[in-house]
């Protein structure tokens, strides 16, 4: 955020601490428990929200040189991400034009793609190179079948796939500024092309995907859930929440912010008191922490909607004269935070979802954020309850 919106949120937070309140959503939201249990629900979620939205695949060093590459599943589609020999990134079907046998696993650096099942070969910007028995294949088109081409975009330091393959005659652009809207120039001015990569990991908690999203929303919970941990630390129950179409910011304050009460108020520095929180409708939260960056990304598990992946990836800055056990100190907080207290709590509520003892949860006015993102969720999907 620029200087003019730093000081407007810091001058929020401070209010509310000052009158031991918070931001308030208009109305309580009820939702009902299937949205966290019902099949046919979890499969329309994976339809409207996974396969035609552009979803965010990490931040732009993760693809850090030509020939950088990384796989993955999405829902059902699995995905390559490579960066070709021109530097631009490109998204395919992870699926060679053969026999669909995957043509690379993991993540690497490659000069072209050799499907392990008959040896077929690809270049970085998905061509066909050739095929192995040429006289098995003659007349093969083979400018025809080169991998199927998934729409991609590049830009603020983010890559993005929308991983559903194009009907004939749509588009295979995104217009990724739109689709953040007024969230776009705030995300840019956090220059995320600064940050490398320092960790991956992956858990596949027995949540909905939608709980793993829910726990980073509202700050209600951190005083009882997290008193041993992060609560000393916080100020809970205290939020900043700022809306942009489907997406949000959540602003959350640290005890440590009335240290700048000393200082002349145009002068306050705020943000190395805060932690925002960006909500990336519909699956990642983008966790700026002043000197690192925390990108959580959750996705539905087919089949089971009581069942996902979650993914946390841990961006440091390419300058830094901190030790890597610095980072692993943050690292091992946030692991330890969620996968300690929120995840296994939230296993057990994903057994009372399921267990239809209560028909609906409720969200205070308290939690803004979770609001917003459940009423999103309702308008992307175009369904009342």
């Amino acid at each position: 955020m620029d200087r003019k919106e730093e000081l407007a949120v810091g001058r929020r937070l401070l209010g509310h601490i000052d009158c031991r309140t918070t931001d308030l959503a208009a109305d309580m939201f009820r939702n009902q428990t299937i949205a966290y249990a019902c099949r046919d629900r979890a499969a329309l979620e994976r339809e409207k929200l996974f396969r035609e939205r552009p979803l965010l695949m990490g931040l732009s060093s993760r693809l850090a040189k030509p020939g950088d590459y990384l796989t993955e599943d999405v829902v059902g589609m699995p995905v390559l991400l490579v960066r070709d020999g021109t530097g631009s990134v490109q998204a395919f079907a992870n699926v060679c034009r053969h026999r669909g046998a995957p043509v690379a696993q993991g993540c690497g650096n490659a000069r072209a793609f050799t499907c392990p099942y008959h040896g077929w070969t690809y270049d970085l910007a998905g061509r066909l190179l050739g095929a192995t028995d040429k006289p098995g294949f003659a007349g093969l088109d083979i400018a025809a079948h080169g991998l199927v081409p998934l729409p991609t975009v590049e830009k603020h330091g983010m890559i993005y796939v929308r991983p559903g393959v194009p009907r004939p005659g749509e588009s295979r652009t995104i217009d990724i500024d739109a689709e953040l809207g007024v969230f776009a120039p705030p995300l840019a001015a956090l220059q995320l092309d600064d940050f490398v990569l320092h960790s991956t990991d992956r858990i596949a908690p027995r949540i909905n995907w939608k709980f793993a999203v829910d726990t980073f929303l509202e700050s209600y919970h951190i005083a009882h859930l997290h008193r041993k941990t992060i609560a000393p630390y916080f100020v809970g129950n205290c939020c900043v929440f700022d809306s942009g179409g489907l997406h949000g910011r959540a602003s959350f304050v640290k005890n440590s912010i009335d240290k700048t009460r000393a200082e002349p108020e145009d002068e306050r520095r705020y943000l190395p008191h805060i932690v925002q929180i960006y909500q990336l409708f519909p699956n990642s939260l983008l966790v700026w922490q002043m000197d690192h960056i925390e990108i959580w990304r959750t996705f539905p598990k087919q089949g089971d909607p009581g069942v996902c992946e979650v993914e946390l990836t841990l961006y440091k800055p390419v300058e830094t004269t901190k030790p890597d056990s610095y980072w692993e100190k943050n690292r091992d907080i946030a692991i330890r935070t969620v996968l300690d207290e929120d995840f296994p709590l939230g296993e057990r509520m994903q057994i009372g979802f399921e267990s239809g003892a209560t028909e609906e949860v409720v969200y205070g006015r308290n939690e803004p954020a979770l609001v917003h993102f459940h009423r999103s969720i309702r308008q992307a999907l175009g369904v009342a309850a």
